[in-house]
């Protein structure tokens, strides 16, 4: 008699040769890893408890086998307050088509919920098609395309534009309120009370951990000009990368060059870090930043499906 039961996975599980195996079957790179390798690895996704890992067991008098598996993160964005992203979800190729998916995909949905999350995001690769049609049959649309750069050259700077980093500037609270106009352009959910906004901004670095740097121009008016929020980023496909949350240009102030500064600063950040791949992704509606990040060297790499609530 066996029992088939969805739990959070622990050191235990994750010592399965049968998780391994699984995680493989969507995610080849992984089998560069030893089974002590690999649970080292996990762990070490995981150890911020913004990470997670759980899955479906099947539970017999003998063994215990991993069936499917998924792993996501919860952390707190500007765009949706609090972001449930599954990164991975993959059944067993010999289990199927008997329904192991769908209960999964459940079980995540109620966790999103219970967190308080608006919608479950889930990144796809833009090859894997079967994966695609089971999203669409679950009420999933395709709501972002994910963006990548893998090469940190640097594009022209422009001189008229001074990017700085205020995260931990004794002027934050005075620089983000005059960023304040800028940031609903793009985010209008958040807060048009200072006080709440400030909050919001800083419950998000603080928590992420994120960065927030912000474009200025290099004169006596010291304008703002755009900014962006960015975190150190980990997960299996790209390993340890700059995920960049916003990047945002004064839609009066465009053409400027304040985006490329931007990501010139990012760039150059991840370079000091030894990261050689920065991420981002953007609404399918937003075909002008697409050919923005086109030329910035960007280019499309997987699809972001959403199912909002």
């Amino acid at each position: 008699m066996s029992q088939d039961t969805i739990v959070s996975f622990d050191e235990n599980i994750l010592q399965l040769p049968s998780c391994l195996a699984i995680h493989t079957q969507l995610r080849p790179s992984l089998n560069r890893f030893e089974l002590k390798d690999y649970v080292d690895h996990m762990q070490k996704l995981c150890q911020t408890n913004q990470s997670h890992i759980c899955g479906i067991i099947r539970k017999t008098q003998s063994e215990t086998i991993v069936l499917a598996l998924a792993f996501y993160r919860i952390h707190p964005t500007t765009y949706d307050t609090i972001r449930f992203e599954v990164h991975d979800l993959v059944v067993d190729e010999k289990e199927r088509n008997h329904g192991l998916g769908t209960q999964l995909f459940q079980y995540l949905i109620k966790q999103s919920k219970e967190c308080g999350a608006p919608s479950l995001v889930l990144q796809c690769d833009l090859t894997n098609t079967k994966a695609h049609g089971f999203f669409f049959r679950h009420n999933l649309a395709i709501s972002s395309f994910g963006f990548a750069v893998k090469t940190m050259n640097l594009l022209e700077n422009p001189s008229h534009i001074k990017v700085m980093d205020i995260t931990d500037s004794s002027d934050n609270k005075q620089l983000l309120i005059q960023a304040q106009d800028v940031f609903l352009q793009l985010r209008p959910n958040l807060s048009s009370d200072q006080n709440t906004y400030i909050g919001q901004i800083h419950h998000i670095c603080q928590t992420g951990p994120a960065r927030i740097i912000v474009a200025i121009s290099n004169d006596e008016k010291k304008d703002i000009l755009g900014l962006a929020v960015y975190r150190i980023s980990n997960n299996i496909k790209y390993s340890k990368h700059i995920y960049c949350d916003d990047l945002i240009t004064d839609e009066n102030k465009r053409s400027l060059g304040v985006g490329q500064s931007l990501i010139n600063f990012m760039k150059n950040e991840a370079t000091k870090l030894g990261l050689s791949l920065i991420a981002l992704d953007s609404g399918c509606q937003r075909g002008r930043a697409h050919k923005f990040y086109h030329r910035q060297g960007f280019h499309i790499d997987q699809f972001e499906f959403t199912l909002f609530y």
